[in-house]
């Protein structure tokens, strides 16, 4: 009789522990943690918000072989999902539902078939040396059994969490790091442009410094003759030898009626033309990327192109700090 008694009460303690203790729960259930990335936080915000590769350090996938994933990537990266099926891991779904870019991540997971989802949400802080990196994770819990589980589950999402972000960090720091994309290639006709433009040579090391110079005489002409400027900066590639990297080309104003020739700079009018053409954003450093890009569908397409290209710099560099938001229009001429 006595042992029964305590038998009793051992399971009266339990059953109101089992009781009191989701009272003094919070509701809400939240796990985060972070590390630093020694990258900038455009270079770790694309691999987050779009998913892509997710599955080579993400800490759950990891412990299950037979896991299938798919990732299904949205421009602006509002929609895009990723989706996971493995006999351990289960089924579920993430799905981006808010960014502000190179700075936050909102998206909302499914785990099996619950209704509710959870919120999930990514920080991207600038720090010395890289990005600091926070990964946090709330979920509503009922009482008692949802907050009783959660009590125990914190434990294991903060595991997670930290080797997730450990697996990022090591991933992201070992591959080389492109922070620029290319949008839809489609062919489009060009009307005339009228502009004033001076001629340079050299290589992809030179041309920068050089198109300084050649935007400084053409501004000075376009300013002194009163041209009234129609259009964004361009450079007009004439060629292009491999072998030595060589280009000559002509930097361009375009106008809205063409001046007189002072010097170095000249009058030229482009006749209206078929191009190939799509945005590069990202920094200048990164066109050969899209320009690989356009060779590949060049080729698959069995276009032909004049040999020639534009590149026309939509954004000013001087009042765009941040390189991975300019915007560059590349166009090639079609035979």
């Amino acid at each position: 009789m006595k042992a029964l008694k305590i038998v009793l009460t051992i399971i009266g303690i339990l059953v109101a522990a089992m009781l009191i203790v989701p009272l003094i729960t919070p509701a809400t259930a939240e796990v985060s943690a972070e590390i630093e990335i020694a990258l900038k936080p455009s270079q770790v915000f694309p691999a987050v918000a779009s998913f892509m590769n997710r599955e080579a350090w993400d800490p759950w996938v990891a412990n299950d072989s037979t896991t299938k994933v798919t990732i299904q990537s949205e421009p602006g990266y509002v929609g895009s999902t990723y989706t996971w099926e493995g006999d351990k891991l289960g089924a579920g779904k993430m799905e981006v539902i808010s960014v502000v870019e190179n700075e936050h991540i909102e998206s909302f997971l499914w785990f099996g078939d619950v209704d509710s989802p959870s919120l999930v949400e990514w920080t991207f802080e600038p720090v010395d040396g890289g990005t600091r990196v926070v990964w946090s994770f709330a979920q509503e819990t009922t009482y008692p059994i949802g907050r009783l589980g959660m009590i125990f589950g914190k434990v294991f999402l903060e595991q997670s969490f930290e080797t997730g972000l450990a697996s990022l960090k090591e991933f992201l720091e070992a591959m080389p790091q492109t922070v620029s994309s290319l949008g839809p290639i489609t062919i489009e006709t060009k009307q005339a442009i009228v502009a004033m433009v001076a001629r340079g040579s050299g290589t992809m090391e030179t041309i920068g410094e050089d198109l300084g110079r050649l935007y400084g005489m053409i501004m000075m002409e376009v300013e002194m003759q009163q041209l009234q400027m129609a259009g964004a900066p361009f450079i007009n590639y004439l060629d292009y030898d491999e072998s030595t990297g060589h280009s000559n080309y002509m930097a361009g104003i375009p106008v809205a009626k063409a001046g007189v020739k002072s010097g170095e700079v000249v009058p030229i009018v482009y006749n209206e033309m078929k191009v190939l053409q799509a945005m590069h954003t990202g920094p200048y450093e990164e066109f050969t990327i899209s320009y690989d890009k356009f060779g590949e569908y060049i080729s698959s397409n069995g276009l032909e192109v004049t040999g020639e290209a534009f590149e026309f710099y939509l954004t000013d560099p001087t009042s765009e700090p941040d390189a991975s938001k300019l915007q560059t229009l590349i166009a090639f001429p079609l035979k």
